[in-house]
């Protein structure tokens, strides 16, 4: 059951995605959100770290190999999760990991991930400002040369978006076996993009037909690079529609609902919903944090006031605890 998206595509069976995660994961109910509010369990895909991000590397990986790299070299903030993600996974497979890090608020999520980076014997070159550090990932001499594999900011690439268009089969096979309802919204935050694009192809292709609700975390620009948007939501949508070979003609993003009133201040900055949000999700056995989940979660419960139909939040933040060796623990 981990990949129907080979099943109904045997076109895609030559990227033979490599097994990280433990899937299915579970769905859960949120009574006390409400009796219509239901959970994806996205983080605990995984040991030792969970997350949206792996269910990505899963797919990331046999191209890694297939190209023989011996180096990934990846761009996040200063605590990014698909960083330590790819420092973890790199670890594992004796892979040498380069971070490019611009700047977010400092929070004990932050150090921690920093520390945990370091101890996979990641190395982090960290800049003053998003910009440099996005030209000193494009401009890298080591894409002059081979041995080198450049993974964008959340292990997004157009073959990383097949993993949402998979997990979306998964979610149609869990509402046929009765786990859960078929929801009419879906919440999910909206970073680089890949895991919303894939959960619009699989959204059509599962026949769900739901509304997704992408909440925007990161600005939307950068001078003339789109970061985080619907545009480029869509353009990642249509590449992996097409790596299916599917009809252009079936091809459509009108379930697709972007929100960008939650950002607040920008990227990595709390806001007072995101803080409350936290504290909500945390006395419903759910760990949040306040750049990506804890403003998806505010935008899920404000949903769910709203509406009676069945609703579920994508929960995409590891909770899973991270172990750091005791001279590397972080202080808050």
């Amino acid at each position: 059951m981990g990949w129907p998206l080979l099943e109904r595509f045997p076109a895609v069976q030559a990227m033979a995605p490599v097994a990280l995660c433990d899937l299915p994961t579970p769905v859960s109910p949120l009574p006390d959100i409400g009796t219509h509010c239901w959970a994806k369990r996205d983080d605990v895909s995984a040991h030792p770290y969970g997350g949206n991000k792996l269910r990505k590397l899963e797919w990331v990986l046999p191209e890694i190999r297939r190209q023989q790299a011996r180096r990934v070299i990846t761009l996040g903030a200063t605590g990014t999760n698909a960083g330590l993600a790819t420092a973890l996974l790199c670890q594992r497979e004796q892979l040498d990991c380069h971070i490019f890090t611009f700047p977010q608020p400092d929070s004990p999520v932050v150090r921690r991930n920093r520390a945990a980076m370091r101890a996979a014997g990641a190395i982090l070159h960290d800049h003053r400002s998003l910009l440099s550090a996005a030209l000193g990932w494009y401009l890298h001499p080591g894409r002059l040369t081979k041995g080198h594999y450049f993974l964008y900011a959340g292990c997004s690439n157009p073959v990383a978006t097949l993993a949402y268009a998979n997990a979306m089969l998964e979610l149609k096979q869990q509402v046929d076996a009765g786990l859960c309802p078929a929801p009419r919204d879906i919440v999910v935050a909206a970073g680089s993009g890949a895991t919303v694009a894939g959960m619009l192809v699989g959204n059509l292709i599962s026949g769900l037909n739901s509304r997704v609700h992408a909440i925007q975390v990161a600005q939307d620009r950068l001078g003339p690079f789109s970061v985080c948007n619907a545009r480029l939501v869509t353009h990642m949508a249509r590449q992996a529609w097409q790596q299916l070979a599917l009809p252009e003609a079936d091809f459509r993003t009108d379930s697709l609902h972007w929100h960008d009133r939650y950002l607040g201040p920008g990227y990595g900055h709390p806001t007072a919903a995101s803080r409350d949000a936290i504290t909500t999700g945390q006395a419903n056995g759910l760990t949040l944090e306040t750049t990506y989940s804890g403003k998806a979660f505010a935008a899920f419960c404000e949903l769910a006031e709203h509406t009676s139909t069945p609703c579920l939040f994508w929960q995409t933040f590891n909770s899973q605890p991270v172990t750091l060796p005791a001279n590397d623990t972080p202080t808050d």
